[in-house]
């Protein structure tokens, strides 16, 4: 099993939640530090790459890091990636490839590097991490929705051509949630509480999503009680993406 972006957030929960199922991972993330701090006490069932994912030769490393160590793949959940917020005008190029390096070409990768993997197994499944910005607008989130569409996309499309071979593809579509991405975030406006109101505000549930909500849905979606669900774009929103 492979988690990527797992050092902080909804990528190490869903992490801890797979090793809690008894599962063998490999996690992947450029902040190395973070990462093998986190899972220093995984009984010798993790194994750590450190890497910018948007880089496909870490991509291929994380997956031979999987063959090597626990003999396949049989699940990835592809979590890496970044948000930026800016108005469309001002997206330099520089802007546009962190983002669509980040959040679709480290997906695209990881998925080209596991399909061999995932074949051979006879099956399995991939979830990827979009957004509910992907099939919603937003305002100064013109890249990261188009990286995130990119994704959902893709997405559908996997779940067409690896269905043959019983590999399972979907995403999750989070809206707001309340994690160090957040915080940071939050910091740099104005005013904190009334932006942080005003993003719960959004969400008829009325509050932000938990790593725990995201986590525990990719954990769905990979799991035996998803065998039917292939090609899924599913909301984690809180009711978002109604209003």
């Amino acid at each position: 099993m492979v988690v990527t972006g797992a050092a902080r957030g909804v990528g190490k929960r869903a992490a801890e939640l797979f090793l809690e199922d008894g599962a063998y991972l490999v996690v992947a993330d450029r902040l190395g530090d973070e990462l093998r701090e986190a899972f220093a006490n995984a009984g010798g069932r993790s194994e750590v790459v450190e890497g910018d994912l948007a880089d496909e030769r870490v991509c291929q490393a994380v997956v031979d890091a999987a063959i090597s160590r626990f003999g396949g793949v049989d699940v990835l959940f592809n979590n890496a990636g970044v948000t930026v917020r800016c108005p469309a005008v001002d997206t330099t190029e520089e802007i546009l490839e962190t983002v669509l390096g980040s959040n679709l070409r480290s997906a695209f990768y990881c998925c080209r590097a596991a399909l061999p993997a995932l074949v051979r197994r006879g099956g399995g499944a991939i979830v990827n991490n979009a957004s509910i910005n992907a099939i919603r607008g937003n305002v100064n989130l013109t890249a990261y929705s188009a990286s995130k569409g990119a994704v959902v996309a893709m997405t559908r499309a996997l779940a067409t051509e690896l269905a043959s071979y019983g590999v399972r593809v979907n995403a999750i579509c989070p809206g707001a949630i309340d994690t160090p991405m957040m915080d940071e975030y939050l910091a740099g406006v104005e005013d904190p509480r009334a932006e942080r109101r005003m993003l719960i505000g959004k969400h008829p549930l009325g509050r932000l999503a938990t790593v725990d909500d995201v986590a525990r849905a990719a954990l769905f979606l990979a799991s035996s009680d998803a065998a039917f669900i292939t090609g899924v774009a599913l909301p984690v929103d809180g009711g978002r993406h109604l209003v």
